[in-house]
């Protein structure tokens, strides 16, 4: 089987309260919420998983730099730092439609995108609660659409993990270093102890279904990428 390269690219940060990650654990601690995207490369695939924040609203607060010596970059800058550019991207997965997740969809034209019908529909009709969709983002996008296991190619699958949103996919990734997981929810590391169960998102529209979706990824046994973790390294071929 193909084993695959997976790269973040910080395209973005905030800095809100932990709990907005963790369900009734960790309000008033103030985090720095990295927003990346994810180059997965291998088997003569360029791959996007999520394309980060659209550079409009590419604003680093106040200390990031100075405390964490990372700098966020529109995904163009990151891709060419890579050496790569928006015409090598062959696939692009949506973990879901977030607009920091789908945010530069449209950069992408040679891609063939890839998410869940749920997410899709929603994006176009979302709920008032949910302020995170902007069909914006995804206008002119000819999705594939796809379900729970489906292989997009060989080494690498997704998986259905609703309750953030109608319809996250995680992707499961082959890698040198073992089987990778990038979450299809928004969550880091404090999502995930050491012991115990894993702690539901602290965004959902539906907490049952998150807190079961996160505990299956965590079942997994898989290296955790988490989709907003600060401290997530590139994982080699």
């Amino acid at each position: 089987m193909p084993s695959y390269s997976i790269t973040p690219l910080l395209t973005g940060v905030r800095n809100p309260d932990q709990g907005i990650m963790t369900y009734q654990k960790g309000y008033g601690k103030r985090i720095w919420l990295p927003i990346w995207a994810f180059l997965v490369q291998g088997n003569g695939h360029n791959i996007l998983v999520d394309t980060g924040l659209d550079e409009n609203e590419l604003i680093t607060p106040a200390g990031f730099l100075e405390e964490t010596g990372m700098e966020p970059q529109s995904i163009v800058d990151c891709l060419a730092g890579l050496g790569q550019s928006v015409e090598d991207i062959d696939i692009v997965i949506n973990t879901h439609l977030h607009d920091d997740h789908c945010g530069n969809n449209g950069l992408f034209t040679k891609a063939t995108f890839f998410t869940h019908k749920l997410e899709i529909d929603f994006c176009h009709s979302p709920h008032p609660i949910d302020h995170r969709y902007d069909s914006y983002f995804i206008e002119g996008v000819d999705f594939v659409t796809v379900e729970d296991g489906r292989e997009i190619i060989s080494g690498i699958s997704v998986m259905y993990s609703p309750g953030h949103s109608p319809g996250g996919l995680s992707v499961k990734v082959e890698t040198g270093e073992g089987p990778a997981v990038i979450t299809g929810f928004c969550c880091n590391r404090e999502n995930f102890p050491a012991n115990g169960p894993a702690v539901c998102p602290g965004v959902h529209l539906d907490a049952m279904a998150a807190w079961d979706s996160i505990q299956k990824v965590k079942e997994l046994g898989a290296i955790i990428l988490p989709l907003h973790d600060l401290g997530l390294t590139k994982i080699s071929a």
